[in-house]
């Protein structure tokens, strides 16, 4: 960390409410203290000690232990690029918070905090975005290296500024890291052509570097953005790159693979090539594949109601019912309740199965992706078709905008 001594100072300073006069009031000038906090004065012991004193600064000087936690953010940080799991890792750095926050580690170690927070609580927390205002202070006090891992932070924060930090970081270290968060950076903004150019430039980083986790990704969203352009054959080939690369390495990529696949085929109402992967998908397990197998029990009782194997179509219903439970979010049971009304009960006259569907397709595009948004909309068009609302279907159709 650049100018420790002046950092220390200006932070808690500026944490605690101290104007510099009232805090060099007695010790020292104005002028002084701000040529020691900008690293230009040469403070004398005594006059440190009286500030550190005011300030309740309880320097650590324990070089054993600041030694063995830089040893720890090395490897928390190298973890993290890597999708590895750093548990004994963030144990040893939140243990010891006081005393590295006490020392030259400060800064490093709110960096990894962050981190963590993004970890623990996603993209779009309040507490991350708070720990990402409060480093952006003193970007002017950190080294090479911090400020390249603290604009990949604030990078994967979900915010206007996303892109442009990330291409700040790229600026420092151009790594497949950073390359593959741009590309899921356009992902999220809906641009896909731009996605894929950022995924194609992060597997060839990812390639050189040897980077079996971004290759793997970066696979997986140049699959996931052909899909969203309806070319099925580009979609598989990415897809099956990404299975092939995640053979022994993740299965749970593997089934949400599968489930996307059985997606794409779905929405072409290719059913009896969708239920295989459908299938298949529901076999994975990891975490967060809950909710998928909810969904993929959901979209097969639609390839066997169909397909007309009813029978079929009720059991993955049931399952997919028997799964969801109250902690679920509500459109999940909406959904459940909609198949039911549209293949069980086929009452889509009924004025509740119009205004669900109105329900599902304003809320589904947020929460549950681009394929049920088109799926919805592809019933709402053939809805106002049938009810001889030709106007709407038209004006639907274009807002939509198919590929």
């Amino acid at each position: 960390m650049k100018n420790f001594t002046g950092f220390i100072i200006r932070q808690r300073r500026l944490q605690q409410g101290y104007s510099q006069e009232d805090l060099c009031r007695g010790i020292c000038a104005v002028s002084y203290l701000s040529k020691i906090e900008q690293g230009v004065g040469n403070p004398s012991p005594a006059i440190l000690q009286d500030l550190y004193a005011r300030l309740g600064i309880r320097y650590n000087e324990d070089r054993s232990l600041t030694e063995k936690a830089q040893g720890m953010l090395d490897s928390y940080f190298d973890k993290f690029f890597h999708n590895e799991s750093a548990e004994s890792e963030e144990a040893f750095l939140d243990l010891h918070q006081n005393e590295l926050e006490n020392c030259e580690l400060h800064l490093s170690w709110h960096i990894f905090h962050l981190y963590a927070l993004i970890r623990k609580h996603g993209k779009k927390a309040p507490l991350c975005f708070q720990e990402e205002a409060y480093l952006s202070r003193f970007k002017e006090n950190m080294e090479e290296d911090q400020l390249y891992l603290y604009y990949v932070g604030a990078g994967l924060l979900e915010s206007d500024e996303q892109l442009e930090y990330l291409r700040l970081a790229e600026t420092i270290r151009p790594g497949s890291f950073v390359k593959q968060s741009i590309a899921e950076c356009w992902y999220s903004r809906r641009e896909y052509m731009q996605a894929i150019q950022a995924a194609d430039r992060a597997f060839a980083a990812a390639a050189e570097e040897g980077s079996l986790s971004t290759m793997l990704w970066s696979s997986y969203l140049l699959g996931a953005c052909y899909s969203n352009f309806n070319d099925l054959s580009f979609m598989l080939r990415y897809y099956k790159r990404a299975m092939e690369l995640a053979r022994g390495y993740d299965s749970s990529v593997t089934a949400r693979i599968r489930f996307n696949i059985g997606s794409a085929y779905l929405e072409h109402h290719r059913y009896q090539e969708a239920a295989p992967y459908l299938l298949a998908s529901l076999q994975g397990s990891g975490s967060g594949l809950e909710e998928q197998k909810i969904l993929a029990g959901q979209k097969l009782s639609v390839c066997y109601y169909e397909t007309g194997q009813n029978a079929f179509g009720h059991q993955y219903l049931q399952q997919a019912m028997n799964r969801c439970t109250d902690r679920m979010p509500k459109i999940y049971r909406d959904l459940l309740y909609f198949t039911q009304l549209r293949y069980v009960r086929k009452d889509q006259a009924a004025e509740e199965y119009e205004s669900l569907l109105q329900e599902l397709f304003r809320a589904s595009r947020a929460q549950l992706g681009e394929g049920y948004y088109r799926l919805f909309a592809d019933q709402m068009i053939e809805m106002y078709v049938e009810q001889r609302r030709y106007k709407e279907a038209l004006a639907l159709r274009s807002e939509v905008a198919f590929v």
